[in-house]
């Protein structure tokens, strides 16, 4: 099973995002916490992370930051209501696999889970 995790701050947006996931077969945990999410990925073998950058306490730009410079790699969607350039400039160095706008629509973020994961298979 595929495991996704959705850090966003906003519970209606983490619900949409898990009930579409979890009907098209992922494994979904979500958080609305920067930290508790840090955490997880530290002990969690997730396929994706869904981060959006607007999250009290610890944001998810230094979500990113913090779990690059450890040498993990995962996949890592952005989702932000921002729309600053040098903070999309900022996610691309820090290997993003996509950045979506606030508000978005469900279909691109699924669709962009799925080329995602249809690109890194399990066991790759």
């Amino acid at each position: 099973m595929r495991k996704i995790l959705i850090v966003d701050d906003k519970e209606g947006i983490r619900t949409l995002i898990r009930e579409v996931l979890q009907a098209e077969g992922y494994v979904v945990e979500e958080t609305s916490d920067g930290w508790k999410a840090l955490g997880w990925i530290r002990r969690v073998d997730y396929d994706l992370i869904i981060l959006d950058v607007k999250l009290p306490g610890l944001n998810g730009i230094d979500v990113l930051k913090t779990i690059r410079d450890e040498g993990i790699t995962i996949g890592v969607i952005i989702v932000t209501a921002y729309e600053e350039i040098n903070m999309k400039m900022d996610v691309k160095n820090l290997g993003v696999v996509a950045s979506l706008s606030k508000p978005f629509d469900i279909q691109d973020v699924l669709e962009k889970v799925n080329q995602y994961m249809d690109n890194h298979k399990q066991g790759d």
